[in-house]
């Protein structure tokens, strides 16, 4: 499946897992290396190739391995301005006790076009595609607060809005039965989940992902600023873990 929309001088398509050609992914995984951000303190700890102050990079086998492990429950959406890819999202469906989770494994955009709605449209892109007409909650984790509030847009709320106790209820449920390894092994984390915990953390999860959160800590900042955040703090290791409840069916709307 194939389909283009184009939106003023950016061109957003949409493709199955199994259409995904080699070169599109080394394009995607040429984006996430020189965009998505540089190794934490603590990277050192992962292995002996990441090392604090380098870029994450990726490769074409290396994200087609992590992000379409199912092709057929697989969905990419890409941006491309002119002949250049300057984002994309990746996202797989599978079905969870209780209903159908879509869950976003990577969204990345381009460093000099952020804050163009970029995110928020590849996600919105995704209410294309059918199998994300049938699911019943999305979710991500990540570390960057402008993606957890892109995904509220995907559900018409606010990032302040955000449904806790359906996070609390449906989280672990969605996570065990991912077919993605490392959303599968995430430990839940933060007020939502653990008994007597003083971290500042309320949805988190430790994906042992060691980045550096100088970007995402000064956007989060400007969100308490504002009193729109209620995710709780940001810790080493962690990421926030966002989910949202959908209607199937009017996610077209």
């Amino acid at each position: 499946m194939y389909i283009s929309l184009v939106l003023t001088s950016f061109t957003y398509n949409v493709l199955s897992g199994t259409a995904i050609s080699d070169d599109l992914m080394k394009s995607c995984a040429q984006l996430f290396s020189t965009n998505y951000d540089i190794w934490g303190e603590k990277a050192s700890s992962i292995s002996k190739h990441t090392k604090p102050g380098q870029p994450v990079k990726m490769t074409g086998s290396k994200l087609r391995s992590q992000s379409v492990s199912v092709p057929d429950h697989t969905v990419l959406v890409t941006c491309f301005q002119h002949d250049k890819l300057v984002g994309h999202a990746f996202a797989s469906v599978w079905s969870f006790e209780g209903g159908v989770a879509g869950w976003i494994t990577q969204l990345v955009v381009d460093r000099s076009l952020r804050k163009r709605y970029i995110a928020t449209q590849l996600l919105q892109t995704l209410k294309t595609h059918p199998l994300f007409q049938r699911v019943t909650a999305i979710g991500l984790v990540s570390a960057h607060p402008a993606a957890c509030t892109a995904l509220a847009k995907y559900t018409n709320v606010g990032v302040h809005a955000v449904d806790l106790p359906f996070i609390g209820e449906h989280a672990a449920k969605v996570l065990a039965a991912s077919p993605i390894d490392y959303i599968k092994s995430a430990q839940l984390r933060g007020d939502l989940f653990q008994k007597n915990s003083d971290t500042g953390a309320v949805s988190s999860a430790f994906t042992e992902f060691y980045v550096d959160h100088a970007e995402p800590l000064k956007a989060l900042e400007q969100f308490k600023e504002k009193g729109k955040w209620c995710l709780g703090e940001l810790l080493e290791g962690h990421e926030y873990l966002a989910l949202f409840p959908v209607s199937p069916g009017r996610t077209l709307e």
